[in-house]
Order: structure tokens, then sequence, then C-alpha cells
């Protein structure tokens, strides 16, 4: 793959650490400035359940929500697999999504878990490192007795 700084060759290994790499930045809770490291620069797409995003202040928007509402996040990476296409690489990605949330005045906060199938398109960003310009939830299946989301 080329870049407008250089040639970049993406390869599965570090596409799939640059995956788990995002998922670990979210369960941390990063500031937004450090989400924004991993997109790409000139076009972001992100499709949720509950909004679809293509800037980066709807993004901001949707990520300070979700970092209110949901805690002790965790992401486990099933599944991030690689098909290189030319000048970009799509991926499938599974992941399992558990979080707590707290409606007040509730006594007790609660436990979800999802599994969503994901797929995402990864462009050399012009640093030459992976950048994600897309990002699809194809669905999320609820795991245990966690509701339909």
């Amino acid at each position: 793959m080329t870049s407008s700084t250089g040639t970049f060759t993406l390869n599965a290994r570090e596409i799939q650490q640059f995956v788990a790499d995002w998922y670990a930045a979210l369960d941390r809770h990063v500031p937004f400035e450090e989400v924004e490291r991993y997109l790409d620069p000139t076009s972001v797409r992100f499709v949720f359940p509950e909004v679809t995003v293509a800037e980066r202040d709807g993004l901001r928007d949707w990520y300070e929500r979700v970092t209110r509402t949901f805690f002790d996040e965790v992401h486990r990476l099933d599944v991030a697999d690689v098909d290189l296409q030319g000048d970009h690489a799509r991926v499938h990605v599974v992941v399992n999504w558990t979080t707590r949330i707290w409606n007040p005045p509730e006594a007790k906060s609660k436990i979800l878990s999802y599994d969503a199938d994901q797929e995402w398109i990864v462009v050399p960003g012009p640093d030459g490192r992976p950048a994600l310009r897309d990002y699809v939830v194809n669905g999320l299946t609820p795991v245990g007795d966690t509701p339909a989301f």
C-alpha cells in the first residue's frame, strides 16, 4: 500500500494488533484526542446500532456519551480476519463487549454483554501506521440474560 507520505505495507498481524490496541484504548476510556490517533484524518464513518456518524464532532459526541454511560468495560477480541485489498484492508471483527450501567435510582448496576459483529476498513495513515476509516456494527447478539440492544 502507498500513502501520501511514502510506501507502507499493511500486513494482517499489524492490523490485528491495531484492532486489539483500539479496544484496549476504549476500555481505558482514553481522552478523545488519543482516540483520534487511530482514525483516518481524511474520512471517518462509524455505524452504530443507535447512530451513524461521518465526522469527528459526531464521533466525539458519541464517545463522550458512551464513556459517561458505560463503565468497567471489557472488550474481548474473538475474530480479526484481515483481507488486504490494494489500497485498504477489510477487517471482519467479532468482539465480546461486557460493561456495567447504572440507571438511577436503581439500587444496583447491571452487567451487559454482547457479541458484536463488525466490518472495518483500515487504510495507511499519513504517519504510515494503520488508520480506521470505516467501522460498521453489523449486529449485537446479547449474551446470557442481557436484553436485546
